[in-house]
Parts: structure tokens; sequence; C-alpha cells
């Protein structure tokens, strides 16, 4: 009677406060730690019980404990204070704590199982690219009312008889997998209830097995090289380097002290010119970069880079020509310093020469600081461009400059575009989200809807804001929302025939896109604007009248705009779909992204 009593008193004290037993122990039902390292004890306890069955099933726990009895004596306390506490015996009443421990001699690493947790309420992850209209019943050969118990005992019986070391033909292979995705459907009763509510059409509509895992990835590529330093800051960046860290140390093995000290110099020079021409190498590969990247987001560097170079008058070939010719008189002159460091006749020589070399360097680097400046600037404006995510559903608001498309997507998103009164108020593409819960299934989606530039018009000689609008369109898995101003007389710039040519002209080029017609300024009464607003509702009866000012037709349109995101995963899961063949199939383009040819909405 007295050892419990002991127990449950220092026992709490001892995992508080003892410094590396923390991390190391776990004494949570359902959690393994195997925290393994060179020359540690790793020691094992199970615990079994004479006088109770229902205990039996519990897991046995996995702890590591340093050349210390008394980590490993804690993990048996810990195991009986717990497996007293669920059988309410005493500890000397049947409850048996058996420690093993052996030497391990692997390497560190992590393995973890987490605990059983309710899935209420989680994402359904992405599964194999199953055919469609399986029956996951069939498959595991089990009834539509079989339990949870009875579910795992065929899931067990499958796989082992359809395991690829045991069964190696092809079909084996295919069940194999097949039994897998339907126990982890079926097994969760959330995931279960769905598929029951669908039954053998699952398959059919991708939108059960989306997903928000990164498959098709965002439009960031641009991204993957790192910011410039400036001239001045590199430089103290690889004064540091030389000094503080100690990137060059004299090489004391060399017994001859001229030899030494030419080394020294020679190994000096070469740090310097290798890290300005290793860091200038890398913003060199821009265009090489930029050719290969997705249509879309080419589009919105280029138009990044245009504007930037409207503002600054210096275009961005120019900025690389300058670094190019930075880093060719860099290499040469401290290559030549080198070369006389090492025929230097005496090892102070050398030192001189060496340092003489490195100030050069300096000097020059700093004359190049506009056009560090100037580089880094245009840098900081490719990565203000907008990022869109692929693996997301997305709709695109697009129309004439200045009829209301950016006061829409405020109101519907998260979306902040600037609204004003003057023309191209929107030069760029802005984003916002929306979450969505698609009812009746656990999957809560996060749209994108976007606000693009207006566009005057289609054919000639279309500017980079055009060519992004139609890029939105042409490049991305996207639903169009086409937005009509139907009193564009106070700051519009196209009448409403002209938008109504816009819109005909964009539909004929678009035609399988998810389109909505909405027409703003609801709550305008003046006579020509109701006429206006009555001439569209005629061409276009499914048109929704909207008003952000009051907010009529909202609660429609954002009805609407949902649905369309809905439609929008159906098809970003079918490219996810095709990715994955390719990546099965082993196709050397399916890593980059899905091209033209795989949007099913392509016209």
């Amino acid at each position: 009677h007295f050892g419990p009593s002991v127990i449950s008193v220092f026992l709490p004290m001892a995992l508080a406060f003892w410094p590396h037993a923390s991390p190391r122990l776990g004494v949570e039902t359902g959690h393994w730690w195997n925290l393994r390292r060179p020359g540690s004890f790793v020691a094992e306890t199970s615990l079994a019980s004479s006088s109770s069955s229902s205990s039996s099933s519990r897991p046995s726990q996995k702890v590591l404990g340093s050349s210390c009895y008394g980590q490993i004596t804690l993990l048996a306390l810990a195991g009986a204070v717990a497996a007293r506490q669920r059988s309410g015996n005493n500890l000397a009443g049947g409850w048996l704590a058996s420690v093993r421990w052996r030497r391990s001699t692997k390497p560190e690493r992590v393995l973890m199982k987490a605990k059983a947790t309710d899935t209420a309420g989680k994402r359904v992850q992405l599964a194999s690219d199953l055919a469609k209209g399986l029956d996951f019943y069939e498959i595991l050969g089990i009834d539509r009312l079989a339990s949870q118990e009875e579910i795992r005992t065929a899931y067990k019986r499958v796989i082992r008889e359809s395991h690829p070391d045991v069964n190696p033909s092809p079909d084996a292979t295919d069940k194999f997998f097949q039994a897998q995705e339907a126990f982890r459907w079926l097994s969760d009763p959330q995931q279960r209830e769905v598929y029951d509510g669908y039954g053998k059409r699952f398959g059919q509509d991708a939108i059960y097995d989306y997903t928000d895992e990164p498959i098709l990835g965002e439009l960031n590529s641009i991204k993957i090289i790192d910011q410039l330093r400036g001239a001045t800051e590199m430089v103290n960046h690889i004064r540091k380097q030389m000094t503080v860290k100690k990137g060059v140390t004299i090489p004391h093995h060399i017994k001859d002290v001229r030899t030494r000290f030419r080394k020294y110099g020679f190994d000096r020079l070469m740090f310097v010119r290798d890290m300005i021409c290793r860091e200038i190498r890398g913003v060199l590969q821009y265009p090489k970069l930029i050719r290969r990247l997705h249509p879309f987001e080419r589009l919105s560097v280029e138009l990044a880079l245009a504007q930037h170079m409207d503002k600054s008058g210096c275009s961005f070939g120019k900025v690389l020509a300058g670094l190019k010719h930075f880093r060719r008189r860099i290499h040469e002159e401290a290559t030549s310093r080198a070369r006389a460091c090492k025929v230097a006749h005496r090892g102070r020589a050398a030192t001189f020469i060496a340092d003489d070399g490195i100030e050069e360097i300096f000097r020059i680097t700093q004359e190049f600081e506009p056009v560090f400046q100037q580089f880094i600037n245009q840098q900081n404006a490719i990565f203000r461009a907008p990022i869109i995510d692929l693996d997301k559903p997305t709709v695109v608001f697009v129309g004439a400059p200045n009829v209301g498309k950016s006061s829409l997507v405020r109101s519907l998103s998260t979306g902040i575009p600037e609204v004003n009164s003057y023309a191209y108020t929107t030069r760029q593409l802005t984003i916002g989200h929306l979450w969505h819960f698609i009812a009746g299934t656990p999957l809560l989606i996060q749209g994108q809807l976007v606000d693009s530039p207006g566009m005057l018009g289609l054919g000639g000689d279309e500017n980079l804001m055009h060519q992004l609008t139609l890029g939105s369109m042409q490049h991305l898995p996207s639903g169009v929302i086409f937005v009509f101003d139907p009193y564009p007389y106070s700051t519009g710039l196209l009448s409403v025939e002209e938008q109504i040519v816009l819109r005909d002209g964009l539909r004929r080029k678009f035609p399988r896109r998810p389109w909505t017609d909405v027409i703003t300024k609801a709550d305008v009464m003046e006579e020509e604007a109701q006429a206006e607003i009555q001439n569209l509702k005629g061409l276009y009866p499914d048109a929704i009248e909207v008003s952000a000012l009051d907010g009529t037709g909202l609660d429609e349109l954002n009805m609407k705009v949902r649905g369309m995101l809905e439609e929008m995963t159906r098809v970003v899961r079918q490219l996810q779909r095709t990715k994955i063949r390719k990546l099965r199939a082993g196709a050397e383009d399916a890593a980059d992204f899905v091209g033209k040819e795989a949007l099913p909405l392509r016209s």
C-alpha cells in the first residue's frame, strides 16, 4: 500500500523536473516514440494483466533511456500507474511491468505514430487515382451494414491475400491499393456516411476526392532566386565571413613560410571572388527562368517589370547587362591579383598583394551600388506580383475599366483592390479568398476571386494588362463573371454597346467556361440607366442585378460564385488526376505544370 502513494506523489515531480525525460517519455496512450541515438539504450515496456482482459489490447510503449536507469524506472512506474487507473486494481494485484532493453547503434531518427483522434471536421485527403464507380464494400467482401470490427477484419484479410510480396499478379496489386482506399473511407464514420450517400457513383464526381494538398502547385517559381544584397551589404557580409566566421585560415601545415602565405593570399582572393560571383551568377539566371515559367506567371512578371520601367526609366535587360559587366570585372581583377600573389618573391609581399586586391574588389563593388539598388527595386516589383494557387478553384471578374469589378471583389472576399474614379484603377491582378463549405461533404474549400484589369476590346495590339486578363481565362482553370456598367457616362470608358461587343467576343473565345453576367449600379434611378438595365436583361435573361453600394443582389451573386467554385473544384480535381497519371507514366513535363491540353474547359 505504500508503493502507490509514493508513486502518485513523486512521479509527477520526476516527470516535471527530469531534464531530458519530458521529450522522450511517451506516456500518453497511443503515442509511440522511438528516439534513437548511438550508444543509448531503448527500453520497451509492456503491461499484461491476468485479471482484466479489457486492457490486454493496450499497445506497448517505447521510450529512450540514456544509460541511466532513472528513465527506465520512470517509464515502468508511469505504465503501472496508467494501468492501475484504467483497471482500478492495486498495483500488486496482477499488473506486471516487464522491461527489456537493448543497445542501439542506429543513427538518430524519430518515428511517431499519432494517437487515434476524432476525425470529424477534417478534410478529405487525396485518394489514389481509382477507377470510377468502385464499390468499397464489394472490394472488402462485406455487407453495407457491417460493423467497424468486421470492416477491419475484412481489410486485414484482403491485404494479406493481395499483398505484392505474396501475390505478384497485376490484379492483386490493384486490389491491394483499392482495399487501402476502401478502408480509409469506411473506417471513418463521417467519410463512410459521405460514401454511403453517394454509392457506386463515387469517383464519377471529382468533387468528393478534392484535396488541398499541393499537386499542381503555386505559380511562384520566379521566387526561387534569392533577393540580391546591396553592394555595401555584400561587402560587409564578405568581411564578416573572412574575419568572424574565418572563411579562410592560414595553412599552418605548409612548412615553408613563403609558400604558406602565397597560398593564404591566393585563397583569400579566390574566396572573395567566388562569394561575389556566386551571388551575381544566381540573379543572372532570370532570363532563362522567365522563359520556363507558366504562361500566366510569365505574363504577370512581364507586366510588373513593364510598370516598374515606366516609373524608373530603366529596363530589366539593361540592369542585368550592368551586373554581368560587374561580374566580369570582379573575376578579372581577382584572377590577376591571385596570379601575382602566387609568384610573389616573399610571403609578406603576397600578403600585401592580397590585401590590396581585396580592397580594390570592394571598391569596384561599391561603385556599382546604383546598379544593385535598381535591380533590387525590380526584384521587389517581381515579388509583389500576385501568386495564383492552381490547386484552388478560381473565379475571374472581367469587364471594361471602371465598371465596379473591384467593389464586388471587396464585397465577396478578403481581397482589397483599390476603388477609385480614375481610369485603369486596377493595373494588376488582385486576389481575394472565399471559404466555402460544401454541404453534405466534409470539404471546406478556399476559392480565389480575381479582380482583373479592365479591357477595351479584343484584337489588335493588346497591351500587357489586356494580355494578363486574357491569360487569367486562357491559362488558368477559372470561371468567368462578366460585369456590365449600365450607366458608364460618369467614370466608364466603354459605352453599353461596346461592352456588349466585348462580352460577346470573350464568350466566343471561351465558350466552355462557366460564365455569369452581372449588371452593376442597380441602385441608380436615372431613366437612362434603368433603360439600359432592361436592355441588358433582355439580351441576357440570367444576368444578376447588383449594387455594391446598398447591397442589392449581393446575396444572389454570393451563392452564384460559390456554385461556380464548386464547379471549378471538379475541374481542379480532374487536372490533379491528369498530373498524377503523367507522374505515374514517367512523363517529363508532369513535374512542371499541366499544360493547355489538360484543361477540360479549353475551347
